[in-house]
């Protein structure tokens, strides 16, 4: 039985929701939080001050902390990396360091303690842009020619430390498509587009907006975590997404925002040069493995866009807090 979980990056978007998801249902968690910009310690304080959760600041990378944070531990789950691509472009040494030595540090704690659960957290971007067609778990190459940032090509790294691993330990790696809902920070396209408009201020729409991106609801995540930590097979990769049809443009996402939020689009969206123009196009991801493992989670995208947009309307203090840190990455 898994009893004490180790959440790594639990302060952070996706494991915030995952850690509301699992507090109280009969679980101990841990987690474990560098705090920097992207991690705020107020998304769980009602969590910490009411006894439910422990919490622990400290850095992926400093073998000491991890060794003592595993104390007891039956299960980590590992969400914590640096996790945005125009930031990897300027400081790649950061995204290497956490996202890759930061994984190997927590990979090797884990095993030493004997831990009987290993939750990876990756990304659909270790593979890259595809034009037609979906990627299959078999289809991430060894290595990190077909991501192309900073930030996907060292997920990739460590997506393949953690396959690595998972050879002789019970290491099962995720891959999700892009996430979205509350808690993300707004740097991220939708809370930017939500709080833009909140601001009175346009959706700046990158190129024509016919990028593809499969939007992935982040308490599904947290649903489909949890769903392995029971069933996932040692030594995996799982892709998990929405696979819309139809598909979601950019374009279409910053319309539905608009509708949400009673704005019109033509007069709130603006579009702009696109400032990656070589960034991939589409992502696409085959979901059939995790399927006939048992996971078909509900997939109803313009209701979730509408609770994720009510969320942001509840809770100015916490985005408006974090606004300013977050445009200066496009000054």
């Amino acid at each position: 039985m898994l009893k004490r979980i180790l959440v790594t990056g639990g302060a952070g978007f996706i494991g915030t929701n995952f850690v509301y998801k699992t507090a109280g249902s009969g679980f101990e968690i841990v987690v474990l939080d560098k705090l920097t910009y992207a991690g705020g310690k107020d998304n769980l304080d009602p969590l910490i001050n009411s006894g439910k959760i422990k919490f622990a600041q400290g850095d992926i990378c400093d073998a000491d902390f991890v060794k003592t944070s595993m104390d007891g531990v039956d299960a980590v789950v590992h969400f914590a990396a640096e996790s945005h691509n125009t930031r990897s472009e300027t400081d790649p040494d950061l995204f290497y360091r956490t996202n890759v030595k930061g994984t190997q540090c927590m990979l090797e704690e884990a095993f030493k303690a004997g831990v009987k659960k290993f939750i990876h957290i990756s990304t659909d971007e270790v593979y890259g842009s595809i034009a037609d067609g979906y990627f299959s778990e078999e289809d991430k190459l060894l290595g990190d020619s077909q991501a192309t940032s900073a930030y996907s090509k060292s997920k990739s790294q460590a997506d393949d430390l953690a396959m690595e691993f998972g050879r002789n330990y019970p290491v099962v790696v995720l891959r999700p498509t892009n996430n979205f809902g509350p808690w993300q920070y707004p740097e991220k396209a939708l809370p930017r587009w939500i709080s833009n408009i909140l601001l009175g201020s346009k959706i700046p729409l990158w190129g024509e907006g016919q990028q593809v991106r499969d939007w992935l609801y982040a308490p599904l995540t947290s649903e489909c975590i949890l769903f392995l930590l029971e069933n996932g097979v040692n030594g995996n990769a799982y892709n998990v997404a929405a696979n819309h049809d139809p598909e979601i443009t950019n374009r279409t996402a910053a319309e539905w925002i608009c509708r949400l939020l009673d704005a019109d689009p033509e007069k709130w969206i603006e579009f702009i040069p696109d400032p990656r123009p070589n960034h991939d196009f589409r992502y696409a991801l085959n979901v059939e493995k995790i399927t006939k493992l048992g996971f078909k989670p509900v997939i109803d995208p313009y209701n979730q866009f509408k609770i994720t947009a009510d969320w942001y309307k509840e809770n100015r203090s916490w985005w408006k807090k974090r606004k300013e840190e977050a445009e200066s990455i496009y000054k």
